[in-house]
């Protein structure tokens, strides 16, 4: 990361930048932009400047002292710049594969949503495990979503729950594998590994 910070201006800067264009809807408040990149008010205040002279943002409204803030949808270079942070910001299969490992005996992986830069599936991540340590696994996302400036939506299924949904076409399966993803882990032989 420390590429983009020299390239973009900094860390702040490049927080922002994936705070808004990975949550391209929502509109956050000036206090709630520095509490979610954990930075601090004057520095978001100052980036926001920034990123609005150059069109990345748009100031929405103005309260009695706050204002809005949202992603200009119209931004020249918004799909290429999504594109490079995402790239930028997310672990190689192999690396998250290694990380989830500490987590219970994984059977399946598989990567949806943000990781096929379709921001409004319903999962990124579907995990099927024997053992799971559920603690681990939020905090592993946790770490994960600081990093990348977006909340991961993840699900755990054992392996029999797991069974059980793909052969009655569950809809939380079937939002996952019946749109862009890749099956980085499979050790039941259900599904085609990328």
């Amino acid at each position: 990361m420390q590429t983009l910070e020299k390239l973009f201006g900094g860390a702040a800067r490049v927080k922002l930048m994936r705070l808004f264009l990975f949550n391209p809807t929502v509109t956050f408040q000036s206090g709630e932009v520095a509490d979610r990149a954990k930075i601090t008010p004057d520095r978001a205040r100052k980036e926001l400047a920034v990123l609005r002279s150059i069109g990345m943002v748009r100031k929405i409204a103005r309260g009695k002292s706050r204002a809005s803030w949202r992603l200009n949808e119209k931004f020249t270079y918004l799909g290429e710049m999504q594109r490079l942070l995402l790239q930028t910001s997310l672990m190689k299969p192999e690396a998250l594969i290694k990380k989830l490992t500490g987590v219970g005996r994984l059977k399946v992986v598989v990567l949806a949503g943000l990781f096929k830069e379709q921001w409004d599936d319903r999962l990124d991540i579907l995990i099927v495990a024997d053992v799971t340590k559920r603690a681990r696994i939020d905090n592993l996302m946790k770490v994960m979503e600081a990093e990348i400036g977006k909340e991961i939506r993840y699900a755990v299924l054992d392996v029999a729950d797991f069974k059980y949904r793909l052969g009655i076409s569950d809809k939380l399966v079937r939002d996952v594998l019946d749109y862009p993803h890749d099956v980085i882990l499979d050790r039941l032989g259900i599904l085609p590994v990328v």
